[in-house]
């Protein structure tokens, strides 16, 4: 049984250089364009503590590869953040490069061409989910290319979770099972009182301790957290309250143009080669047809029913 990382490394292929740098440049000029036009985002206090979460999950039909996947759960008393954790360490150093320059007073064009080795940017999964414990609303963000071209609120205290009388250790945490439904999944969840917090990974809280392991009962989706730590210095940040001008799509809008993307990569298209710019513009045969590169476009580019997404109707995306 193979397992892929999140970073994508395993099997994702090596693009030129001038291709990479004109991909980051364009999605670094997009990402100032778009948040210096749209006002600044919601700063939420620094945080006070941070989980470590490693998903692992089989998003394909008849292929047993695991799949994984790290995230990090940051918070502090009213506010989190679980976030992709190639994303988080990719922005954080985009915002430490835009913050250089910017003191130093030097050109976009000049900050683009900086020589500053960024990490990579996720390879799938690359989403931030935000919570506010006072009101127990979660928002979801899809991170692709800065752009948050799928978002949706989802209040997370109407899960109805039944709590059982079944303990166990877990990674040297004494926890307690509880079970609820999410859409058309089961789901199994062990929690922490230790960790005082109502939270969790993903979409997921609302229990008296911190979720500790989270699973569907097909073990298609599987959360463990393998790290917790205090953590003072990470400003939280909310980025997508009150953020209309970026004109999000809901989950349907999402899920047609995502199964519309999906059907142009099995027609023989690479739809990584999509201009945003010129959306009409017609993409360009693939040059690598193989399963492995099908599966890497499909993971990265049309990801909405391979999550544990309640607004799916198939388990699976292939």
């Amino acid at each position: 049984m193979k397992a892929i990382g999140c970073d994508g490394h395993v099997y994702y292929g090596q693009p030129s250089k001038n291709i990479m740098k004109i991909t980051l440049q364009l999605s670094l000029f997009l990402f100032f364009a778009i948040f210096s036009s749209y006002g600044q985002v919601i700063e939420k206090g620094y945080s006070k503590y941070k989980g470590t979460y490693l998903h692992q999950f089989k998003p394909f039909d008849n292929d047993t590869t695991v799949y994984d996947c790290e995230y990090f759960l940051i918070f502090n008393d009213k506010f989190s953040s679980f976030d992709n954790k190639a994303h988080f360490e990719f922005s954080e150093e985009v915002d430490k490069l835009y913050s250089k320059n910017s003191k130093e007073s030097e050109s976009v064009y000049s900050m683009l061409n900086s020589k500053n080795k960024l990490p990579a940017e996720a390879a799938f999964n690359n989403f931030t989910i935000t919570k506010e414990y006072s009101t127990k609303n979660a928002i979801y963000v899809y991170n692709l290319g800065y752009i948050s071209n799928c978002n949706f609120n989802e209040n997370y205290g109407l899960l109805e979770w039944s709590v059982k009388s079944d303990s166990k250790n877990i990674n040297g945490y004494n926890c307690i099972l509880a079970t609820t439904k999410y859409g058309k999944y089961e789901l199994e969840a062990w929690f922490t009182p230790e960790i005082p917090v109502s939270d969790g990974p993903y979409l997921f809280g609302g229990l008296p301790g911190l979720i500790v392991s989270l699973r569907d009962t097909e073990n298609i989706h599987v959360f463990t957290l393998t790290e917790f730590t205090e953590e003072s210095t990470i400003l939280l940040k909310d980025v997508a309250t009150d953020r209309q001008g970026l004109h999000p799509n809901k989950p349907n809008q999402a899920m047609n143009k995502m199964k519309k993307l999906r059907q142009q990569l099995i027609s023989g298209y690479d739809i990584s080669k999509s201009n945003i710019l010129y959306p009409s513009q017609k993409l360009p045969r693939l040059e690598d047809a193989s399963d492995d590169n099908i599966k890497r476009l499909m993971l990265k580019f049309t990801l909405y029913d391979h999550l544990l997404f309640k607004y799916s109707k198939q388990n699976k995306v292939f």
